[in-house]
């Protein structure tokens, strides 16, 4: 083809020349190859729509290329003059033989302007989702708490942004060392991943994750998600975690063991560095206490209004189930005391009766530990092979990362996500699409089995602040429904709160931890809520009569510790 005959696309398709065109994908003048598109794959897709666009609105003749000088003047209009793309030819693109190589690489700068404003808009997207999110109106009252107040209490309802937001307000407000914690290693990845993306950084360093065995932050980094157990590793370590310059402690309101220690440590930590912001940040945290605990500390409290859709309660205990299924009585427990999965098969089944699947919106079932999740999926897989359009995914924190992970893939237009849970979903990580919960409302928690003489894990109630937690997964998006497996009676005996790990649990390990940092006097240390002094002194006279305080070195209490931090994450598995 000549150079000045001109293309026409219903004879002719660039699709025909993949070969002889590839080479003007390489920039020229690179040592290194380099490819001036991210995916071939995704270019000639885009070539084969431009190309039926242009037959389509009869122009299938391609214009004529215009010269520098043509470029450079407005007059007249030319559609190529509107490019926000322009690469440099002596360095980038590769000389053209021919009209139709011209014409390619013509089509290439469209490519990149159509791929650069694509980009564009979903940053657009991204500011606006930002700025509509509730706590995104308290960003000057954070700001001038932190300037009169070394610490913070944030008490923002589910939805509002916190978890993602308040640390990227500290980077802006000129904090460049920020810690939050996270009380799962999922939460510490997820957040990090989203935070980076919103600002712009998914390949640098400014915002990476600290877990056990892997992490992704460097000496450049800025905001770290770590988990509670790591910072309490580093506090052992480096003694006033001088590195950071701001400290946020997310999901306060679970009162885990090593949790409430943090929350002691840090106030401590407060008067050995009077320069240190700490941001204490919950959903449904007891204001109160934790206001009172930080008062000397000149606490202020923000309260953050939370962004939920209407969310339509129904409490179907199994029996209630059965009159509306039809189906002979069952109850919620099989005989062996496994947990019986005919209940959740039954309300997808009413889901499936009322809620057509052409209205999109995924379901979240919140089990009580791994052994159920197992039941409740092989009952629903079982379900799913009559009722196709069901993608059956478990998630609880022994599952593989990339386990994890699939549960934030958007399902095809047809199919609904299934996803079976622990706790893990309640509070640490938002699954976008969900619509419905099902709420069995139980929860294994870590206890002492004076029968043992050892932890164990049992199965006991939610607190009611736990169970609106849950319910509210189902309001993040759009409007949804909460079914709860349990009665409003059940309902209005649970406990306003989670009751303190403090107070259930063997304080040994965390003596030892307070040892190994160098914090002997366990009888005064500032616990938000102490224990019974009678269960701290049986601790350390079971601690003499069992260990030699001399031989008692660093070592002993770090691998003590890395003991507890693999049996926290079986507690909240």
């Amino acid at each position: 083809m000549s150079r000045k005959q001109r293309i026409n696309l219903i004879n002719f398709s660039f699709l025909d020349h993949k070969a002889e065109l590839r080479a003007l994908f390489r920039a020229k003048g690179r040592r290194e190859p380099c490819c001036l598109v991210e995916s071939e794959t995704d270019f000639w897709q885009f070539i084969g729509k431009y190309e039926a666009m242009m037959r389509a609105t009869g122009q299938p003749e391609l214009p004529q290329l215009l010269s520098s000088k043509e470029l450079s003047s407005p007059q007249p209009y030319h559609r190529t003059k509107h490019l926000a793309m322009e690469l440099d030819e002596e360095q980038m693109l590769q000389e053209a033989r021919g009209e139709m190589e011209a014409q390619f690489r013509q089509l290439i700068l469209i490519y990149l302007d159509f791929r650069q404003k694509e980009k564009f808009q979903r940053i657009r997207k991204l500011r606006q989702a930002q700025r509509s999110l509730p706590i995104a109106r308290f960003r000057c009252d954070l700001r001038e708490a932190l300037d009169n107040s070394r610490v913070l209490i944030v008490a923002g309802d589910t939805g509002c942004g916190k978890s993602t937001q308040v640390p990227q307000f500290l980077y802006d407000f000129g904090y460049r060392s920020i810690a939050c914690t996270q009380p799962r290693r999922l939460a510490c990845v997820s957040l990090s991943k989203r935070v980076a993306h919103e600002l712009l950084d998914d390949y640098g360093s400014r915002v990476g994750f600290q877990i056990r065995f892997e992490k992704s932050r460097t000496q450049h980094t800025n905001i770290t998600f770590i988990t509670e157990g790591l910072l309490l590793r580093q506090l052992a370590v480096g003694a006033n975690l001088d590195q950071y310059d701001a400290l946020i402690l997310d999901e306060i309101h679970e009162r885990n063991l090593f949790g409430d220690f943090l929350l002691g440590v840090t106030k401590c930590l407060l008067r050995a560095r009077p320069q240190l912001k700490l941001i204490l940040m919950s959903a449904t945290i007891n204001v109160q206490l934790f206001h009172n605990y930080f008062q000397e500390d000149g606490a202020r409290l923000v309260q953050v209004p939370g962004r939920l859709f209407p969310i339509k309660l129904r409490y179907v205990p199994p029996p209630a189930l059965e009159l509306i299924a039809g189906q002979s009585g069952s109850s919620t427990k099989h005989q062996s005391g496994r947990l019986d999965p005919a209940p959740f098969v039954q309300v997808l089944s009413l889901i499936d009766q009322q809620y057509p699947t052409s209205e999109r919106g995924d379901v979240l079932i919140f089990v009580s530990g791994v052994n159920e999740i197992e039941s409740v999926v092989a009952a629903v897989e079982e379900y799913a092979t009559k009722q196709q359009h069901w993608i059956v995914l478990p998630l609880h924190s022994g599952l593989a990362l990339a386990e994890q992970d699939k549960v934030f893939d958007y399902a095809q237009e047809g199919s609904r996500k299934c996803i079976v849970s622990t706790n893990i979903a309640e509070t640490s990580l938002t699954v976008d699409g969900v619509r419905f919960v099902i709420d069995s409302g139980k929860v294994k928690e870590m206890s002492y089995d004076a029968a043992v003489k050892g932890q164990r894990l049992k199965e006991f109630w939610v607190s009611k602040s736990s169970a609106e937690q849950r319910k509210g997964r189902a309001g993040r998006t759009g409007p949804g429904v909460c079914f709860r497996l349990y009665s409003q009676a059940q309902f209005d005996t649970f406990e306003p709160y989670p009751a303190p790990e403090i107070h259930r649990m063997p304080l040994d390990t965390m003596l030892l931890q307070m040892i190994s940092m160098g914090l002997p006097n366990v009888r005064d240390f500032p616990f938000i809520e102490a224990p019974k002094s009678e269960q701290v002194e049986q601790t350390i006279l079971a601690l003499k009569q069992h260990v030699n305080k001399t031989g008692l070195d660093k070592y002993l209490c770090r691998s003590i510790f890395d003991y507890s931090a693999v049996s926290g994450k079986a507690r909240k598995a």
